[in-house]
């Protein structure tokens, strides 16, 4: 098939090199106006395939122009515009967006975060036609993978970064046999995200050590990793550690209540939070020392908590 791919990142990246060993013909490549990284413009430039990059994706000039390539359909991996209908209309097979969540829930942003934040043990990926909303269109594919307890948000994403070109090519392989079911998502259950900003790395130790440990894991390496401070100091936690087995207690969240070989313990609204892994500013990532009775935290009316 012709294939007009929009897209960033290693995502999309995979996914044209297997479209390309598979026969198919990519018109063109749509990049983002800021990529995340070159691995998509480098493996396009390459093979040879014609590159654009419109700061408006829906401006007339450009649909005009991706009319002229003469694209069978789209396919949008990570790519960061809202798509208007004047940009699909004219696709025969009409435009496929690629969502690494588990639609008709976890539609939005920074879903792999939101997935693992919420303690979910497994993500969807989900290949959907697009339409006038956002990440509502019918279902064409959806795969499920599992997300264990000690994964990070690193592991969860090589996972399905891994799973993409196998996911793409089935759906291009089915529009092409004819033998595509589109599933319409049902009104009303979804749920939708929003992107995550500097604000949401703070932890609140008064909050659960289920959500803690949830959240520490979800926005380790390579995203920002979760923030606390000690006595005015910044300090990036990036692992951490929660067994439900553990004793539920009232002491005051945010004090080191005890000290293993593996770091600390730091106490939470109901039980502790094992901190195995910390970085402090000019410093190398090491494990956590702290004596016992060190209190973290930071001051409510200088920080938004989350």
């Amino acid at each position: 098939m012709r294939v007009l791919l929009f897209g960033d990142g290693r995502w999309a990246a995979n996914s044209l090199v297997a479209l390309c060993e598979a026969g198919h013909v990519i018109t063109a490549v749509v990049l983002r106006v800021h990529p995340s990284d070159p691995e998509l413009e480098q493996a396009a430039r390459e093979r040879g395939i014609p590159l654009l990059q419109p700061a408006k994706v829906n401006a007339p000039e450009f649909i005009s122009e991706l009319g002229s390539v003469s694209p069978d359909v789209g396919l949008s991996i990570a790519y960061n515009q809202i798509f208007r209908r004047s940009a699909y209309d004219f696709l025969p097979f009409g435009l496929i967006n690629f969502h690494a969540g588990k639609l008709p829930l976890y539609r939005g942003r920074n879903v792999v975060n939101w997935a693992i934040l919420n303690g979910e043990t497994e993500i969807g990926l989900t290949a959907h036609l697009v339409d006038d909303g956002i990440d509502t269109g019918d279902i064409v594919l959806q795969k499920t993978f599992p997300i264990h307890w000690m994964d990070g948000y690193g592991d969860v994403l090589e996972r399905i970064v891994s799973e993409f070109p196998a996911c793409v090519l089935e759906t291009i392989g089915r529009i092409e046999s004819g033998q595509v079911e589109r599933t319409p998502q049902p009104e009303g259950e979804g749920t939708y995200f929003p992107g995550r900003g500097p604000d949401d790395e703070w932890l609140d130790w008064n909050d659960s050590s289920f959500n803690l440990h949830n959240k520490v894991r979800a926005i380790t390496r390579p995203g920002p990793g979760a923030k606390t401070m000690l006595d005015g100091v910044e300090v990036r936690i990036w692992r951490a550690y929660y067994d439900s087995k553990w004793t539920n207690y009232i002491a005051t969240p945010g004090v080191v209540v005890g000290r293993t070989e593996l770091g600390v313990r730091v106490k939470t609204r109901d039980s502790v939070l094992q901190i195995e892994e910390i970085q402090m500013p000019g410093c190398n990532p090491t494990k956590p020392t702290w004596r016992m009775g060190t209190r973290l935290g930071v001051d409510h009316r200088e920080f938004r908590m989350p």
